[in-house]
């Protein structure tokens, strides 16, 4: 009789075990899963502008890099690269949000023709406050992500000859314009990571005011993550 007892609770306590380890496999792989759905995704490529999905995105190529969270009604709308990363509402006004990594602007002559592209200088704000064809509005303090710089709006002159003036040159061959009927918000950080950050909120005037708290909100989701 011991010796049946004993056959009859070995496969009780087999079973039993058997379905602890499933028990405990499951579990892990649902807290695995959930942690892959919650960590934040690259933002798509293809043919722009690509629709994000509401949720948290980090940057790939760009540097310094950084995560951040949209709501509903933003896209991707331009290749990232190491010194340029934009997304953009859509719709009436074109408004966007850039970030970049100057690295090279253009200066222009007297006429208003570009006369050269060259490095850009460290002093990102001054560069901006004494452009000859932009009207800039006083720096004011402004922190993103933990990180303090300036802040201040401003649009293209009207004394520009052109409706749209190209102001930077991208890695890539691209170019950052700006036109006349638009008005922007420049945000500058000197020190993220060592680099200086230029941020731009843009719209057409009309709706510029209507996009700034949209633009805001995803700037306070900013973190800068390192590499």
């Amino acid at each position: 009789m011991y010796d049946q007892r004993r056959v009859v609770r070995a496969p009780l306590a087999l079973g039993l075990m058997v379905a602890l380890v499933i028990s405990a496999l499951s579990a892990c792989s649902g807290v695995g899963g959930q942690e892959q759905a919650n960590k934040p995704r690259h933002l798509p490529e293809g043919s722009y502008p690509i629709a994000l999905h509401p949720g948290e995105y980090r940057s790939e190529e760009f540097e310094s890099s950084f995560s951040f969270h949209v709501g509903k009604g933003w896209e991707n709308n331009r290749l990232e690269t190491s010194d340029k990363l934009g997304i953009s509402r859509g719709g009436e006004g074109d408004p966007v949000l850039v970030f970049r990594n100057v690295q090279e602007v253009y200066v222009y002559d007297k006429t208003g023709s570009p006369k050269e592209v060259v490095k850009a200088p460290r002093d990102m704000v001054g560069w901006f406050q004494h452009h000859p064809y932009l009207d800039t509005e006083r720096p004011k303090p402004a922190t993103v992500g933990g990180v303090k710089g300036v802040q201040f709006d401003f649009v293209v002159s009207e004394d520009f000859p052109s409706n749209d003036i190209t102001l930077f040159r991208y890695t890539d061959g691209s170019t950052g314009d700006l036109g006349k009927e638009y008005k922007f918000r420049a945000i500058i950080l000197k020190d993220v990571e060592g680099k200086t950050v230029t941020i731009s909120i843009g719209a057409h005037a009309n709706v510029f005011d209507e996009f700034l708290p949209k633009a805001q909100k995803v700037l306070d989701s900013v973190k800068w993550t390192g590499s």
